[in-house]
């Protein structure tokens, strides 16, 4: 049950079904894509209710009385239904590696949000630099569900930073991400303080981690090639970490 929660509810992410669904359906150019996205939550629907009936009897046979049909499935009973089987055949790599990476961006702006306090009512924008492919891509699907008032992206390093100022910033991956918005100072510093102890602790531990003979020697190399890989990751977002605490104005 588990398992189903985190791939279709999965509170407070950036990729639950009923928020991307609701996009595709209310966002749709054109009423063949409505049409063909109000079917795919359909049947996403269905298999969920035929997933989920073990343990919760009832009100799934409610639903799925109502929802079947409307899935081209025919049955007297959810319980007698065929239960849903894995199609290992199907998955396609390269695209849950694409929507694992555009969930990050979007929890990443939520994240941001949450740490200003901003209502969810409130749009800002959003100013983004480095690689911005993804983001071009997915820009309709992101501005949607970061609750963005633009979206726009930068080539130029500088340029965005300037553009920034001291307003929250993260990083994902490869790419710098800003809300903008007029931010307290003192009060971001206080952020970005927190956040760089929390790296530094990160970075002892892996250090400490790497620096044990018998935790190199007896753990799989690929175990062993993942923690150096994160210790390089942290280093590096620690680092630009200080450079937003160093751009932020020094109080008077």
């Amino acid at each position: 049950m588990q398992c189903v929660q985190h791939g279709v509810a999965q509170p407070g992410g950036g990729g639950r079904v009923d928020d991307v669904g609701r996009h595709e359906v209310q966002g749709a150019a054109d009423r063949a894509q409505q049409r063909a996205a109000r079917r795919t939550l359909i049947r996403v629907l269905e298999t969920v209710l035929r997933l989920a009936h073990p343990v919760m009897p009832f009100i799934t046979e409610e639903l799925w009385q109502k929802v079947a049909p409307l899935a081209g499935r025919s049955g007297d009973s959810v319980c007698v239904a065929p239960y849903p089987q894995a199609q290992p055949e199907k998955i396609d790599p390269e695209a849950e590696a694409e929507i694992a990476a555009f969930k990050q961006l979007v929890d990443a702006c939520r994240n941001l949000r949450g740490e200003l306090g901003v209502s969810p009512a409130q749009k800002l924008p959003l100013l983004a630099c480095g690689d911005t492919a993804r983001i071009e891509r997915h820009r309709p699907a992101l501005q949607a569900l970061a609750k963005l008032a633009d979206v726009r992206l930068f080539a130029d390093e500088a340029a965005w930073m300037q553009a920034v100022q001291a307003s929250p910033s993260t990083v994902v991956g490869a790419t710098r991400l800003a809300l903008f918005i007029e931010v307290d100072a003192a009060a971001e510093r206080e952020r970005l303080g927190k956040e760089a102890l929390r790296l530094e602790a990160e970075i002892a531990k892996a250090e400490g981690k790497l620096s044990n003979a018998s935790f190199v020697e007896r753990a799989p190399a690929a175990v062993v090639a993942q923690e150096r890989e994160r210790l390089d990751a942290f280093r590096a977002t620690l680092a630009k970490v200080r450079e937003q605490i160093d751009r932020l104005p020094l109080p008077a």
